[in-house]
């Protein structure tokens, strides 16, 4: 089976540095780009649209800017003009977009050349990227696995070298979960961090706050370039660590599966102290009740949402109905997004709206002490994900079909529930010996620490080489 990570390549910045001084063109690179793309994706099954005849005009007379000529690949969810946004569903009539989201045109008028949209799972709300309509994506290094999700066809472009940075959306770890399972860094700023006018599908009033734009890219010092792009307010300027607390919480109901995470975990808080942060052991104390409390927030919020999506001329979207599609073979639903519309809806959605008012009073309380936790001067500091990746069908198995605290998941969700910004940072140093495959370790940070946030995770990144 073959191998296609290409993690030796130049990241973005290099590349932008070789266009400046005229040892590479744009149209050199759209076109090795491309041409990767097309080696790889028989394989991969991680593109949904190739842009080549527009991406290569673009690259005749790139935009002039940060990211000027450079290519760049986007979830298939981001809105492009006179294109549609399916969300991965057969039976959702599709999107059909009139003009770019407002994201990608901040990214366009900095110069980047989107040469293709990526694979996602149905309506994003798995981390296996598979749905009826465009089908499964596979792992770069290996095949039989899978590359994570929901923005995991954005990993597997990246780490495969067909995209130098792939853009994402972050709701239940969706850009950090395919960073962290394909080797790559993955920045998951906080809710209102960039504007997600037009990337879809929209959420929940609530819900949302979960939800964040960002990139996934081969480096740190990437992360903070496409974040300076997009961000609403950009980071701030690269800084010293030195005198920052370090938060790597006490008896954290965290556990992995594998011991090379455990040991990038360690040598993480080792390497971060040796640059000067100071570590701290809180408690916390509260995150089985808001990890318990995921599944009531969005089956509360979304399972009406979704069935309105669901039903088709019509006629109302029936659970009986696609269940017996789902036992025959016949499914319209991805059977890993069926499992939110019927065991997960059954077993946890709120019956009254009291119940569900009271779950984001305690999102919104648990917000207020964390930030006050972190304020200016503190990162928190946990391993991403308590697994490599696994095989396909494993990870629904894994992160749907096991009632109660999944202590493999805690560290990432945790991000979410309190709409922190988070990036995870790959320890090739550390890569499991049996599969080669590399764990991910994870700081997060209140919002509008970004800069910080950024500067830890660069320190980070020399450490876990």
């Amino acid at each position: 089976m073959p191998d296609f990570t290409l993690h030796h390549m130049a990241d973005a910045t290099a590349t932008l540095e070789q266009m400046r001084i005229g040892k590479l063109s744009s149209k050199q690179l759209v076109q090795a780009s491309l041409d990767r793309l097309h080696q790889v994706n028989p394989h991969l099954n991680a593109a949904t649209q190739v842009f080549n005849e527009q991406a290569l005009a673009a690259a005749e007379n790139p935009i002039a800017g940060p990211l000027s000529g450079l290519p760049i690949t986007l979830k298939e969810t981001y809105a492009l003009a006179k294109e549609q946004v399916t969300v991965g569903s057969v039976r959702m009539p599709a999107i059909q977009c009139k003009e770019d989201a407002p994201v990608v045109e901040r990214l366009k008028s900095a110069g980047a050349i989107v040469i293709a949209r990526s694979n996602i799972p149905e309506f994003v709300m798995t981390a296996e990227t598979s749905n009826l309509r465009f089908g499964r994506s596979n792992h770069p290094k290996d095949q039989t696995r899978v590359p994570g999700g929901s923005t995991g066809g954005e990993g597997a472009l990246v780490a495969s070298g067909v995209s130098p940075i792939g853009f994402g959306t972050d709701i239940l770890g969706s850009i950090r979960i395919p960073a962290a399972f394909c080797g790559l860094v993955g920045f998951r700023p906080h809710s209102a961090a960039v504007n997600k006018s037009s990337v879809y599908p929209e959420s929940g009033p609530y819900f949302e706050t979960f939800n964040g734009i960002g990139p996934i890219t081969r480096s740190v010092r990437d992360a903070r370039l496409a974040y300076s792009v997009i961000a609403n307010e950009p980071p701030a300027l690269p800084a010293t660590i030195r005198g920052l607390k370090l938060i790597a919480p006490k008896n954290y109901p965290f556990e992995a599966k594998d011991e090379c995470i455990d040991s990038a975990y360690r040598a993480a808080l080792e390497g971060l102290q040796t640059a000067g942060m100071v570590k701290h052991e809180p408690v916390l104390a509260d995150i089985k009740t808001l990890f318990m409390n995921v599944p009531k927030l969005v089956t509360g919020e979304m399972v009406s949402v979704w069935k309105d999506w669901l039903s088709v001329d019509g006629k109302p979207f029936s659970i009986i109905n696609e269940t017996l599609r789902q036992m025959t073979g016949r499914p319209t639903v991805q059977p890993g997004f069926f499992l939110w519309l019927s065991l997960i809806n059954g077993l946890y959605r709120p019956r009254k709206k009291t119940a569900l008012t009271g779950i984001i009073e305690t999102y919104e309380r648990a917000r207020k002490n964390y930030r006050t936790l972190l304020g200016r001067d503190a990162l928190l500091c946990l391993p991403t994900i308590g697994m490599l990746a696994p095989k396909h069908g494993a990870m629904n198995r894994a992160t749907l079909m096991k009632p109660g605290l999944n202590r493999q998941i805690t560290a990432h969700t945790l991000v979410n529930m309190l709409d922190l910004s988070g990036i995870t940072v790959p320890a090739p140093g550390f890569s499991d010996p049996k599969t080669g495959l590399v764990p991910g370790i994870m700081l997060a940070s209140s919002p509008g620490n970004e800069g910080a946030l950024l500067d830890a995770a660069a320190a980070l990144e020399q450490t876990l080489l």
